[in-house]
């Protein structure tokens, strides 16, 4: 069976968590790869949910061992990696990365079908607004200059979308999402088509 992980990214406060929960909840057999950081939970977070939640020792170990495919520091603060086998548990894969991680799961998984979506604000005041909004910060300059980068590698992506408005942006990516699970049946369709041919010959 064919796999198919679909990708998201974009600067923070991009709205990342909300497109990855709707799709989630619009498409149950769209499973979530859990992604590696050494950060500590926040009070709504769950081990092996939102994260694995691990030590740098552990990360690092996991890094040498090849569970963790790719990782990246970000804002000099935590480190967050991405596994190196996501397909374990389904074959239809959501994950959030950024444009490094993206680039590297494009030339690994070369097997995969790979659907990416960016996802940006309407302005950088609205970044900064998202960002301050989640808890006070006193990494904002560099938070700023990461969203900056981000930006950079949007053209990259399957798909861009602004994200606005919320609504617009969640109906825009349920149509995505959708139409790629329907490419995945491609193959399985046009072989009921060809056993239909092959049973009028006999």
């Amino acid at each position: 069976m064919q796999k198919l992980l679909f990708i998201i990214s974009g600067p923070s406060g991009a709205g990342k968590n909300t497109a990855m929960n709707y799709i989630r909840k619009v498409f149950p057999e769209v499973k979530k790869a859990v992604t590696y950081t050494t950060r500590k939970p926040r009070p709504h977070e769950t081990d092996g949910v939102d994260y694995r939640f691990v030590g740098e020792e552990e990360f690092f170990a996991r890094v040498e061992l090849g569970d963790i495919l790719e990782y990246e520091q970000v804002y000099n603060d935590y480190y967050y990696g991405s596994p190196a086998d996501i397909f374990t548990d389904g074959s239809i894969k959501i994950m959030e990365m950024d444009w490094k991680g993206h680039r590297t799961y494009r030339e690994v998984y070369k097997d995969v079908r790979i659907v990416s979506v960016f996802l940006v604000p309407p302005s950088l005041e609205e970044i900064k607004k998202r960002i301050l909004s989640r808890s006070k910060v006193d990494n904002l300059d560099s938070r700023m200059r990461n969203a900056l980068e981000q930006l950079e590698h949007a053209g990259e992506y399957s798909y861009v979308l602004v994200n606005d408005r919320k609504e617009k942006m969640l109906a825009e990516l349920e149509a995505i999402v959708r139409a790629e699970l329907l490419k995945l049946q491609r193959q399985r369709n046009l072989a009921f088509a060809e056993a239909l041919i092959k049973q009028y010959g006999e």
